[in-house]
């Protein structure tokens, strides 16, 4: 009889504790999602902040290293003056151009897929952005995809450059986008940079007319 009446004392107390038990897993998981959900906003906006800061050097990088050591002025833009050293019109080397910008592109194809192999990771306390835990707690991976198409021209502008001179200056114009992949997220970046390639100046006054340069730009497809 005694042991009858233990087993239907124990028999509710471990039902309670087994009901106690699957309340608290489901207040710790629905907590936990709840702290994931608040804390996907913060991690995609960082992770998006260094994607364009890690993109944006390896394409600037890559042009300078790969391109921009090998042009020169006078191989993209043939100035024509007159007797009086006033010049009169400036003609663009499509060749030349359309040239460099094949080469921009294939650099910056190459930087781009380069960046795709070293993945880097966000710290958990800078998600939360706190100071003292900015660089501690487990690391969330992400993963940079280029992907979409890299769009390539040339832009220049015009910059005094001292008494009575004018100083021509052009860039190269890279737009491409990447993908950015944290677990259970992803998000498209574009990027979006401007490298000076090369410049000329000139002495005396530069018609608004006798410049005004027209370049291409060219649009590849990245793999």
């Amino acid at each position: 009889m005694r042991q009858r009446r233990s087993l239907r004392r124990t028999a509710p107390r471990g039902i309670i504790s087994f009901f106690a038990l699957i309340i608290f897993l489901f207040l710790v998981i629905q907590g936990l999602l709840m702290i994931e959900r608040n804390l996907r906003p913060a991690v995609l906006a960082i992770a998006k902040m260094k994607a364009d800061g890690l993109a944006t050097e390896a394409i600037n990088n890559a042009i300078l290293d790969k391109v921009a050591r090998n042009i020169h002025y006078k191989d993209l833009i043939a100035i024509e003056q007159d007797e009086q050293g006033r010049i009169v019109i400036a003609q663009i080397n499509s060749m030349e151009v359309n040239r460099v910008m094949a080469e921009t592109t294939l650099a910056t194809r190459e930087a781009l897929l380069s960046l795709a192999d070293i993945p880097f990771e966000i710290p958990l306390g800078e998600a939360i952005d706190s100071y003292l835990l900015a660089t501690y707690g487990p690391k969330i991976p992400v993963k940079l995809i280029p992907f979409g198409r890299v769009n390539t021209k040339l832009i220049d502008s015009f910059e005094e450059a001292g008494i009575n001179q004018t100083r021509h200056k052009i860039y190269l114009q890279v737009s491409a986008e990447v993908q950015i992949v944290v677990p259970l997220i992803s998000s498209a970046v574009e990027v979006i940079t401007s490298v000076p390639i090369t410049d000329a100046i000139f002495v005396g006054e530069v018609p608004d007319t006798a410049i005004n340069l027209q370049f291409p730009s060219k649009s590849f497809a990245l793999p």
